[in-house]
């Protein structure tokens, strides 16, 4: 039985009995709330006002679905984070936490790959593997209105994420959450278990600094897992077997300027143990996947007949597809050793006990963006394996025999 929740918005980790409740009586009267000021970033000595907030008495190691204000004596059922006053999804109280963080170096994909994959998730991945994802609170609304008006309804290119130093309305403050809903069979008949999706788009400067990182990336140590996009535009091997207008295309920074992918997977790595009190030699068991993004762009050069080339199976299959993924991680593997990429490779290896490679194009094939930032509704190649993966190893999903 779940005894403690992991908060979506800051982090913390509570005993279930911790949580407290929001007044939702229009008629109440506000109050400074200091809690949410200090996690919007704002002054806290002129405070945000709002409703009252406060504990409700504990039934053992269950919290009321309701209670009653102190203040006005109206019942409500939002229930807060004790420690940032944010409004809480059922999902995260009753069900698992999944905190997905998408990390990587400057012009690697993340946007394009959370943009893309949500969508995806919503129309698609949940409902071949019989489920239904929604957005919790604002979040369908933010969505819409962001990534997913820029990508399927103008059709262009997203620009890079700005940096939470310069705008601490980013991705970090404001994650995406979404509750994902699958049938889980049981003795007798199915049952409905929930999973708090939670979804960042981390701006790569915020990862070229262990003191920013610290400040405003704390998700990552908490995470049930890490993606981490490696742009292929970033290895001289690749580079140098494309036309210099494909590369320019698929890369909108000067790859000399960008940080090296293993370093930064390096500082991830001291972040992490460092938040778990780990020594250094002690590898780090958060299941890892790597990915080779921009997967368009380098087609060309991948060998006629290699699995990933095909159209993923999994969703077709409504299980994790083992032999697939095994033919994929090893193919990819191959390419980064061909290319002169050992030393990612040997960060990933010597920092992480579970790992795997995979490849995606967030835009699809042929879908490289124009001079103009133009490009076709996206057609994703492959972009639900390293998610799903993920999920498998969280025991979301179950695997092929």
């Amino acid at each position: 039985m779940k005894s403690t929740f992991i908060c979506p918005f800051c982090f913390e980790r509570h005993k279930l009995q911790e949580v407290q409740f929001r007044c939702t009586n229009r008629r109440c009267k506000d109050v400074p709330d200091v809690e949410i000021t200090r996690y919007e970033n704002g002054d806290i000595s002129i405070p945000k006002m709002g409703k009252p907030t406060f504990k409700a008495p504990a039934k053992g190691l269950t919290i009321p679905k309701s209670a009653k204000c102190p203040e006005c004596g109206s019942s409500t059922y939002a229930v807060i984070c004790p420690s940032c006053h944010n409004k809480l999804p059922e999902s995260t109280l009753l069900g698992k936490d999944m905190i997905i963080s998408v990390v990587g170096s400057r012009d690697t994909g993340k946007s394009h790959f959370v943009g893309v994959i949500i969508n995806e998730l919503i129309e698609r991945i949940s409902v071949k593997f019989g489920g239904a994802m929604e957005g919790f609170d604002d979040t369908m609304t933010r969505y819409k209105a962001g990534a997913y008006q820029k990508l399927y309804l103008d059709m262009q290119k997203l620009d890079l994420t700005r940096s939470s130093v310069q705008d601490v309305n980013n991705g970090a403050y404001k994650p995406l959450i979404f509750t994902l809903k699958l049938k889980q069979k049981a003795l007798f008949k199915d049952q409905i278990e929930s999973f708090t999706l939670v979804f960042f788009d981390t701006a790569g400067e915020d990862l070229n600094d262990e003191d920013t990182m610290s400040t405003v990336n704390k998700y990552i140590c908490k995470s049930a897992g890490i993606i981490f996009l490696l742009d292929p535009m970033q290895i001289p091997a690749v580079r140098n077997q494309l036309d210099e207008t494909m590369v320019a295309r698929a890369s909108s920074v000067d790859w000399k300027q960008a940080t090296r992918s293993d370093d930064i997977m390096s500082r991830v790595s001291k972040l992490i143990r460092n938040d778990r009190n780990m020594k250094t030699g002690q590898k780090i068991n958060i299941p890892v996947a790597a990915v080779f993004s921009k997967f368009d762009a380098i087609a060309s050069l991948i060998p006629e007949g290699s699995t990933i080339l095909e159209t993923s199976p999994h969703c077709y299959d409504k299980i994790f597809n083992m032999s697939d993924w095994h033919n994929v991680n090893n193919e990819i593997k191959s390419l980064l050793t061909e290319w002169g990429a050992e030393s990612f490779m040997s960060q990933v290896d010597m920092n992480y006990t579970n790992y795997s490679y995979f490849t995606v194009s967030a835009l699809g094939m042929d879908n490289n963006p124009r001079e103009d930032r133009r490009i076709n509704r996206p057609r994703p190649h492959r972009i639900e394996d390293p998610l799903l993966w993920i999920l498998k190893e969280n025991e979301v999903i179950k695997p092929s025999k």
